[in-house]
């Protein structure tokens, strides 16, 4: 690693090594206890991680030109800058051009090809329908809108090392004894053991839960790990460092992917927030009795329209369709 002569270039040579997975283990941790000092050092972490994306994604759609690839990477620094409080720009405009530097710095001289993965990103746009995705292994993979993944397909099949960037994924793992199936989370990691199961990476805060088989949550730099069961949920909780486990009570935990809901005693207004979420459409609510009255139902439609019909039915209340949602009120 090349010496460098200040505080910030050094960290910032950290977090590349991070990106590029080539970082040592006394280094990761320091990188990771920096990261942890403030909220300005995370979002600076993230500003990388999120040029990185841009960069893969730039490879994966087109045939690299640098020339291009700069002409890009300026407009969006550009568009960035404008928004960047006066005293803060500069620091920013130097973290955009030092990693765009660097990558493609290794770019233009031929190195990426002959010595760096290429990686491929997989993105969901924020309110787009799900999108499944089937790896090289056969894992299938189910994206709910705002989750990016990332993977190195090329030997993917004897490396089964999957990146979730941000959001909230469905895995259903092909099992394999000989080459096991991990999932990098950042701060933590799960070790597939043959299984099902489900995803949020919120920031760095996890939340785990598994269908079917088991999962190893580990905490790779804390020495610490938990072995997941069917129907229990592990979270790893960034602000405290602590990892922990429950009994899952969260039975809707997967609607976005079944469409399957059930409701016991639920008040409507908890009801509606769930629907909404998982149709990503409006549903609101006219007027504060009718909000408070709870439902017992199990549903299980492709469209809100559908569950709707049997909530008006089940609680005696209209349903009103207008454009760009649903409003539901008293008879």
């Amino acid at each position: 690693m090349k010496a460098f002569e200040t505080n910030e270039e050094f960290i910032h040579s950290l977090i590349i090594d991070d990106l590029e997975e080539s970082i040592s283990p006394a280094h990761k941790i320091l990188l990771e206890k920096w990261r942890s000092e403030s909220e300005l050092n995370e979002k600076t972490y993230q500003e990388f991680v999120e040029v990185e994306q841009n960069i893969n994604e730039l490879y994966s759609r087109q045939p690299y030109t640098a020339e291009a690839s700069w002409e890009i990477l300026d407009q969006k620094i550009d568009r960035l800058s404008s928004s960047w409080e006066p005293q803060q720009k500069n620091n920013n405009l130097k973290i955009w051009y030092s990693i765009a530097a660097s990558v493609l710095l290794v770019f233009s001289i031929g190195y990426y090809f002959a010595n760096k993965t290429s990686y491929t990103v997989v993105s969901n746009e924020q309110n787009a329908a799900i999108k499944n995705i089937t790896l090289p292994d056969g894992t299938q993979i189910q994206l709910n809108g705002g989750a990016a993944i990332k993977y190195a397909a090329g030997n993917f099949k004897t490396n089964r090392k999957l990146q979730l960037l941000n959001g909230e994924i469905f895995v259903k793992v092909i099992h394999q004894t000989k080459y096991p199936f991990l999932v990098d989370l950042g701060d933590v990691r799960a070790l597939d053991l043959g299984t099902r199961f489900n995803i949020i990476r919120h920031n760095r805060d996890i939340t785990l839960t598994v269908e079917e088989g088991k999962v190893a949550l580990q905490q790779p730099m804390a020495s610490k790990s938990i072995l997941l069961m069917p129907s229990t949920t592990g979270r790893y909780i960034s602000s405290t460092g602590k990892l922990t486990m429950e009994k899952n009570t969260d039975v809707n935990y997967k609607s976005w992917v079944s469409k399957e809901f059930t409701f016991n005693e639920t008040p409507l207004s908890e009801v509606v927030k769930e629907l909404s979420k998982v149709y990503q459409t409006a549903i609101t609510i006219d007027g504060n009795k009718l909000k408070s009255r709870k439902l017992n139902a199990h549903l299980h439609y492709q469209t809100p329209d559908s569950a709707l019909k049997v909530i008006t039915a089940t609680l005696q209340c209209q349903l009103t369709i207008r454009e760009g949602g649903f409003i539901l009120a008293e008879n």
